[in-house]
């Protein structure tokens, strides 16, 4: 109890340095529980939210057979699975197109869907349907309308080759299915239910029926990768596997929690500057009392008592700090959810609910507990090994004498005698002085790296395919997913009312269309076989091709982009076979790599492709034959207008293809405006897009915008990262100058007597706290300059072996960065010494002479 109390009146007496201590503690605490609190909440919010919009299951698998889907069902991973036959699609008379099911409860039911009226259809011609597709299609909610559809399925002959199913069919609507608003504003695809049954007379012969399968894994570890080793398993093929992404990122993030790489970073950053902080605070308490200790061991104190004092010190300020920090981490906790998002997701999650749980407050308990003891230890251990003779003669100073140098001569000269007294006093005691410029160092680099790198528009074009691939354009006008393109598409007229309104400069126009080309299975690279699941069983094979063609103006854009050959070749087809540019390439995404598709594919190679083709209201492939007029560079993929690695492209005249295709309308329109003519243009096409059901436009300045949008919140949430850092560490520099004035008060009061100023005395100290900010600027510069170079690296070689992109933006120097940095850190350097120097003025001469260091 003794030791208690003399702990106590220590801290007692050392109010201000143990409010420094006490607020240190409470600060990490604080940033780390709320911070894991917010993201524990959001993660929470956000898994609940998807599992209304997207449904439950985790991956899907198409184009199965019976045998197949009892395979998967039985799988050693999956955990719960539903199936349903693939009936191809229904199309409306304007192009609204939906995906057609059989009707499956748990399919259904995994898949996020409600009934909201009626039944599940129980006999064949009977249909539930989404309320967002009744209102795209114009059609009143009331059940036991007939409604009329083409029916249209893409199915591989006898032969292997694709083929093309349409007919037209009437249902009868007995249900209404409907999902969450907040699912309808992001991508999504319309799907119907219709009864089937195998033998009966179904909307499809028996034939063209293949059946989807929706699962759920056993263990929520490594989604992605267990559903693609089922996939590889069974020897699926890439374009017939899918994950539902956005329920694995919300699982992913619900796992990850606090060891996620931007909470890990941010408590290693909080916990470190608060053990530099704490350690530097009990180091200066234990030179307050270490003539005291000295004096304690001299009556017969032992070691371990006085170990004693530290050690309760060190335990009140935990628990004081713990509780302190508990109680800011809540109220961080529900102002933080609304300013910082950790999902990874687009849902919205500002509005979630504060959930607290004894995890979280554990692990606040355990960084709180790790910042003191760590910080205490070692003053703990050295406060045993004073010996009373050595404590009544300590003073601050370092054990050797300073030697005068060349550059004491240079600093006086530029700073005065009092800038060249500053530096001796900054190295008086090197341990210390490391500890405060490493303390107020760390934010540094988290600071440089973000001015430099966010919203950098050079950096923000590079990093952004959606971005590089406008080109020039301001604007791309497109149709979503939920549409057929044969049966819509953007007319002359819709080209000639754009290309009139006021601030339009150039209006582009192109066709585009899925295809397939032929191939001998020889002739294809062998990771892309694997990839899509072809088996060399069958000589002749068909892949999945985007052929497409562009007005003249774009074409001759996209010369640059030509490896081999020339565009013009386009325009100068001289036999029967139309010359083409074709993209070579594919993205595997589980390699992150672009490979080749055809082996040794070279200019005036002939290829025979197959394309859909409308006659009289139906659609059917055709073959048509090609020459190899040009190849594309890697870069296509990242730069041009791609498929972003999707899929072989091919590049036909416009006419010609519009020709052989009997397309009369375009799939996009891009816009070029005047500048200053953004929004007026955005505004004007908006209401010519009005009436035209899943109508998209793409906006470069959205674009950006978005990305500015995202680098603004982040740099905010950083700052409030940065400032507290930035804070604990300005207590360190305060607390230290603070502490030098009380040790060397007999130091200050000579220098007094024999002339030297108050106003010399505070510039001094001012000048010593400068040091302390040009230090500490000096390594976070290297440091934050460091990793910015790494990021440009990372980005160059990414991008670089990934997409076969050039010219992207070279790492320099972020002086500006650094020098906004340093610029606040000598600020609260100053602030923190002016505050500490005002002791100077209230310094009594003939008192501090009788103060023995």
């Amino acid at each position: 109890m003794i030791y208690i109390h003399l702990a106590l009146a220590y801290l007692k007496k050392q109010r201000g340095r143990t409010i420094a201590l006490v607020l240190g503690v409470a600060l990490a605490v604080m940033l780390v529980f709320g911070t894991n609190v917010i993201f524990e909440s959001q993660s929470r919010n956000q898994l609940a939210n998807i599992y209304k919009m997207y449904g439950t299951y985790q991956g899907i698998f198409t184009n199965l057979n019976k045998d197949l889907t009892e395979k998967i069902k039985n799988d050693k991973d999956v955990s719960k699975s539903a199936v349903a036959a693939n009936l191809g699609n229904l199309v409306t008379d304007n192009g609204i197109s939906m995906i057609l099911n059989s009707t499956d409860k748990d399919y259904i039911e995994m898949s996020g869907y409600t009934l909201i009226k009626g039944h599940l259809p129980n006999k064949q011609g009977e249909i539930v349907l989404e309320s967002q597709a009744l209102k795209e299609m114009g059609v009143k909610e009331k059940l036991g309308e007939t409604i009329n559809f083409k029916i249209k399925r893409e199915y591989k002959d006898e032969n292997g080759l694709n083929q093309i199913y349409m007919e037209n069919k009437s249902f009868k609507l007995v249900g209404i299915l409907d999902k969450p608003k907040q699912y309808y504003e992001g991508y999504y695809s319309l799907r119907g239910f219709t009864y089937f049954k195998e033998g009966e007379n179904n909307v499809l012969p028996d034939n063209l029926i293949t059946y989807e399968e929706i699962v759920k894994l056993k263990s929520n570890a490594n989604l992605s990768g267990k559903l693609n080793q089922i996939r590889e398993r069974y020897n699926i093929g890439r374009q017939d596997y899918e994950v539902n992404s956005q329920l694995i990122a919300a699982l992913n993030d619900f796992s990850a929690q606090s060891t996620n790489a931007f909470t890990y970073q941010f408590n290693i950053l909080i916990v470190i500057t608060a053990i530099l902080l704490i350690y530097n605070m009990f180091n200066i308490s234990l030179i307050d009392m270490i003539k005291q200790i000295g004096m304690m061991r001299a009556i017969g104190s032992s070691k371990k008592q006085v170990r004693l004092i530290i050690g309760f010190q060190s335990l009140f300020i935990l628990i004081i700090g713990l509780v302190l920090g508990l109680l800011m981490g809540i109220a961080f906790s529900y102002f933080g959810i609304k300013l910082y998002s950790f999902v990874s997701t687009n849902i919205d999650v500002s509005e979630s609910s504060v959930y607290i749980s004894m995890k979280n407050v554990w692990n606040a308990v355990k960084v709180g507990a790790l910042t003191v003891i760590v910080s205490s230890i070692i003053p703990i251990w050295i406060s045993g090994m004073i010996s009373p003779i050595e404590a009544m003669r300590k003073s601050d100073r370092s054990g050797g004498k300073q030697r005068n140098r060349g550059y004491h001569k240079f600093i006086k000269k530029i700073s005065g005698i009092t800038g060249e007294m500053a530096y001796k006093n900054v190295w008086r005691n090197k341990w210390r002085t490391i500890i405060i410029v490493v303390s107020v160092a760390m934010a540094g680099y988290l600071f440089i790296n973000d001015i430099a790198v966010v919203n950098k528009e050079s950096l923000i074009s590079a990093m952004s395919i959606t971005i590089t691939n406008m080109q020039d354009n301001d604007f791309k006008l497109s149709f979503g997913t939920n549409t057929e393109p044969y049966f819509t598409g953007y007319t002359n007229d819709d080209v000639k009312a754009i290309s009139q309104i006021e601030g339009v400069k150039k209006v582009g126009t192109k066709v585009s269309m899925i295809g397939f080309l032929e191939s001998d299975v020889n002739d294809l690279d062998n990771d892309f076989k694997k990839y899509n699941g072809i088996s060399n069983t069958n000589k002749n094979v068909e892949t999945t091709i985007e052929v497409k063609g562009y007005d003249d103006d774009q074409l001759q854009g996209f010369k640059k982009y030509i490896d081999k050959g020339y565009m013009s070749s386009l325009n100068n087809s001289s036999d029967k076979y139309p010359n083409a540019v074709v993209y070579n390439y594919y993205y595997d995404i589980f390699k992150h790599k672009l490979k080749g598709i055809r082996k040794d594919l070279k200019v005036g190679d002939i290829m025979t492709i197959r394309i859909p083709v409308i006659r009289n209201g139906k659609i059917a492939y055709e073959d048509k034959n090609i020459r190899v007029g040009a190849l594309l560079k890697q870069e296509w993929i990242a730069k041009g207008d791609s498929t972003r690695g999707a899929r072989m492209e091919i590049i036909l005249p416009q006419k010609y293809l519009m020709t052989i295709s009997g397309k009369s309308t375009y799939e996009q329109i891009s816009v070029q405006s005047k500048p200053g003519k953004d929004t007026y243009v955005y505004n004007r096409i908006n209401k010519i897009l009005e009436n035209k059901p899943f109508a998209e436009m793409e906006s470069k300045l959205s674009y950006i915008e978005t990305y500015k949008n995202f680098g603004t919140r982040k740099l905010k949430s950083d700052f409030l990262i940065v400032s507290p850092i930035l804070l604990i560490a300005g207590m360190n520099v305060y607390n230290t100058l603070k502490t030098n004035l009380l040790i060397r008060t007999n130091e200050f009061s000579t220098l007094r007597a024999i002339g030297m100023t108050v106003k010399q005395l505070k510039s001094m100290i001012i000048k010593e706290s400068i040091i302390y900010g040009l230090l500490s600027s000096i390594i976070a510069a290297l440091i934050g300059g460091y990793r910015v170079y790494r990021f440009y690296k990372m980005l160059n070689e990414d991008y670089s072996h990934g997409f076969g992109a050039t010219h992207l933006p070279q790492f320099k120097f972020p002086v500006i960065p650094i020098l906004l940095y340093s610029a606040i850190v000598i600020v609260i350097c100053i602030l923190s010494s002016y505050v500490s120097a005002k002791k100077v003025e209230k310094l009594n001469i003939v008192e501090g002479l009788n103060i023995t260091e």
